[in-house]
């Protein structure tokens, strides 16, 4: 009988019903949450071996030693899109296939997208205190509508967050190095040569690129932003040079950020949390694709992709379908 383990943060539990398909195809589940931290190679691989796959959450980290020493596991199937908690390659060298549950939440991020550009320019948080309090002070906000928003990329959030910018009657500037022409101009969607143009040009600079795109938002391009610009993360935290950033708000060179998204998840010391203290900057805890909604497409995703694996076919969302003709058996 082919076992799974199952530590993806949205699961119910060892009778969650969303995955009766696997257990009606013989598969034998276990259930586990990580109490808290992130746990380290030897506890991954205690809990990890013996099974032949793993419904993972982005708790835990799939190192090369992972692969190496927990031998049974023959499929990683990220509960979720991103596996920056994967070591990829090192999975492919073990004949282990990695999958995420690709279009499974585009809507939820568009959507936390535009929550922090209008939680962090209409000062919400900061807001929200002085609503909860006998002293009512009335800070100035700024408008979103009419202004000029920049997307870096334009993948499906991407889209989804120009397309929303309509109703703000916005002007949208976006870079793509693989545009869709059609797309851009039913949205009136003007696309530039470069990020840096995004950036230069844009009240909100919002980014939407793969993770590769290491330190994208980096001293030179945070310089080119106007003093009144906010910076929007619901990527990658590694697309952010935090410590330009940080300088570039504490010195009032941007207004502002919203971080779905960090350098190290959670924060791990005194330098992470330095932007706790910051009251022009809202922060969620990589939150942005967690919806009831979402979290359901993802169910039924991710237990398919187990399935079809299973059963010998390739499933959706493979990262390494190289090894595909040489998995682990």
């Amino acid at each position: 009988m082919p076992k799974v383990l199952v530590t993806a943060t949205g699961h119910r539990g060892d009778d969650d019903p969303r995955f009766n398909p696997l257990r009606e195809a013989g598969w034998e589940i276990k259930t586990h949450r990580w109490p808290g931290g992130r746990p380290d190679d030897e506890e991954v691989i205690e809990l990890i071996n013996g099974y032949d796959a793993v419904i993972a959450s982005s708790n835990e980290r799939y190192t090369r030693t992972v692969f190496e020493r927990a031998d049974t596991v023959k499929h990683v199937a990220r509960w979720g899109v991103g596996y920056e908690t994967v070591d990829v390659p090192a999975a492919s060298d073990n004949g282990v296939l990695v999958t995420t549950t690709q279009g499974s939440n585009h809507w939820a991020v568009a959507d936390h997208a535009w929550a922090l550009m209008l939680a962090v320019s209409r000062r919400i948080v900061e807001l929200d205190k002085i609503g909860r309090s006998r002293t009512w002070t009335r800070p100035l906000a700024v408008d979103v509508w009419q202004k000029t928003l920049g997307v870096v990329g334009l993948g499906r959030i991407g889209r989804g967050v120009a397309q929303r910018a309509y109703g703000f009657e916005m002007k949208v500037v976006a870079y793509e190095p693989y545009p869709d022409p059609a797309f851009n101009e039913k949205w009136n969607i003007e696309l530039v040569d470069s990020v840096e143009e995004v950036f230069r040009r844009a009240d909100i600079v919002t980014l939407h690129a793969p993770g590769d795109n290491v330190m994208l938002a980096n001293a030179e391009r945070l310089a080119l932003m106007k003093p009144t610009a906010f910076l929007i993360n619901t990527a990658r935290g590694s697309l952010v040079d935090e410590d330009a950033l940080y300088e570039a708000l504490t010195a009032k060179k941007i207004a502002g950020a919203g971080l779905d998204v960090r350098e190290h998840e959670p924060p791990e010391d005194d330098r992470d949390d330095r932007f706790f203290a910051l009251p022009n900057v809202v922060l969620t805890p990589h939150i942005s694709g967690s919806t009831n909604e979402a979290q359901a497409v993802s169910a039924v995703m991710v237990v398919e992709q187990i399935m079809a694996s299973n059963r010998g076919e390739m499933p959706h969302g493979l990262h390494n379908p190289e090894i595909w003709d040489r998995r682990r058996k």
